[in-house]
């Protein structure tokens, strides 16, 4: 009876107080994890490596196992009936910058791009692919469209249900971190550049937005001897190419090396404020369930 009584109790506190957690997997290698309740992070973050051979282009190839080892790690550091807020790997999605012909964002914009089916040099067809569309503030003319694979969205669907956990959303890597640069985008002047340089377990990436928009993107070597004249040379390009009012140069976190990569460049490079969430896109994700 006793026990009974905890297992109702145990749902209906699941139902009063929703306990919600943030993964992050855009870096494919590692998952990164932390409990989030309105109002910022509520634990400490936790991270562990990905196991090898169990995902291949952004895609599981061994669902079981992964969705096994995922379930192990919920277990360990939450609850088994938690919602889950998760971005998946930067390789499972793909992101472009859409020009509208008409110069206006139609009503529906994702009906409209399919109707208009363009040469976006996705990897993928658009009728076969779940599409999220976004706009840019700056250009009412312009939007970044965000775009995966059905099978691929289906196979992390159908790993989370065997990791179990309810999934609540599943986001683009693209999109989670977006959302967690929206401030310092939405801050920078009319034409101004904002330029992120991101640590990853095997490389560092540059996202590069100007005007509110996603221009450039590039991986850069993991190596900081060798990120310098990279970095260097891939925030000259886009200063040429683009002729920003201003540069902004963020760092997501810091990294082995990061204060004598900041030393060695020519321009100053900012920490983001990550508002104790573990990861730029941990902190996407909990503004995308804020504002949800």
């Amino acid at each position: 009876m006793l026990a009974g009584i905890k297992e109702r109790w145990r749902s209906v506190r699941a139902e009063l107080f929703p306990k919600l957690v943030l993964l992050d997997l855009s870096d494919a290698m590692v998952l990164t994890g932390q409990a989030f309740k309105p109002g910022g992070a509520d634990s400490p973050v936790w991270t562990a490596p990905v196991p090898a051979r169990t995902v291949r282009s952004g895609v599981p190839i061994a669902a079981d196992a992964l969705g096994d080892f995922i379930g192990d790690l919920l277990l360990e550091h939450s609850t088994p009936d938690a919602s889950l807020a998760v971005a998946l790997p930067q390789a499972a999605s793909q992101w472009r910058l859409i020009e509208w012909p008409a110069g206006t964002i139609p009503e529906d914009p994702v009906e409209a791009l399919r109707e208009m089916n363009p040469d976006l040099q996705l990897p993928f067809r658009l009728d076969e692919a779940y599409i999220d569309i976004q706009d840019v503030p700056a250009s009412p003319s312009r939007s970044v469209l965000v775009a995966a694979p059905r099978g691929t969205v289906e196979a992390w669907i159908n790993l989370f249900a065997i990791a179990g956990g309810s999934l609540r959303h599943l986001l683009p890597a693209q999109a989670a971190r977006m959302a967690g640069l929206r401030e310092a985008i939405e801050a920078s002047p009319p034409g101004g550049m904002v330029a992120l340089l991101q640590p990853l377990a095997s490389r560092h990436q540059l996202e590069v937005w100007v005007d509110g928009a996603p221009e450039f993107e590039r991986s850069l070597p993991l190596e900081s001897q060798a990120l310098v004249p990279a970095l260097t040379q891939s925030i000259t390009y886009c200063q040429e190419r683009f002729s920003p009012s201003s540069t902004r140069l963020l760092l997501a976190q810091p990294f082995e090396g990061s204060d004598a990569v900041a030393q060695a460049l020519e321009f100053p490079i900012e920490p983001v404020d990550l508002g104790g969430f573990g990861s730029l896109v941990l902190k996407g994700l909990a503004d995308v369930e804020l504002t949800r």
